[in-house]
């Protein structure tokens, strides 16, 4: 068989398969996060520190923030930025990796929760 049917036979191939690429980009990411990580509502302040359930915890040297897309932010993005987050701390008590997600997102179903210090339930 002549290259060109062989070409053209693929080409058909992938025009069959154009009106499914919609339903397979719609489909949710199921992320997998370390052991050891935290869920919780957060919000980062003027210092290097980020506060979840009215605990302050200090970001450590060479802290990673990613984005719902997954992008990374740069630390001068991160004052007054707050959301859902699940993040990790290292032995020394430091976060070094926080990862902003949707309320909806079905990964924060394996993640535990933060459990709250707030008084008063103001958080």
């Amino acid at each position: 068989m002549p290259p060109v049917f062989r070409g053209a036979r693929a080409l058909v191939a992938c025009a069959a398969l154009l009106p499914a690429l919609p339903a397979a980009l719609a489909l949710p990411v199921q992320r997998m996060f370390p052991a050891g990580c935290l869920q919780g509502d957060a919000r980062f302040g003027s210092g290097p520190t980020l506060s979840v359930g009215c605990v302050a915890y200090p970001l450590g040297p060479g802290v990673r923030v990613f984005d719902a897309s997954n992008r990374l932010l740069l630390t001068g993005q991160l004052p007054g930025l707050h959301g859902r987050v699940v993040f990790q701390r290292d032995a020394s008590g430091n976060v070094f990796r926080v990862w902003f997600l949707d309320p909806t997102d079905p990964s924060l179903r394996t993640v535990p929760k933060v459990p709250s210090q707030c008084l008063f339930g103001n958080g």
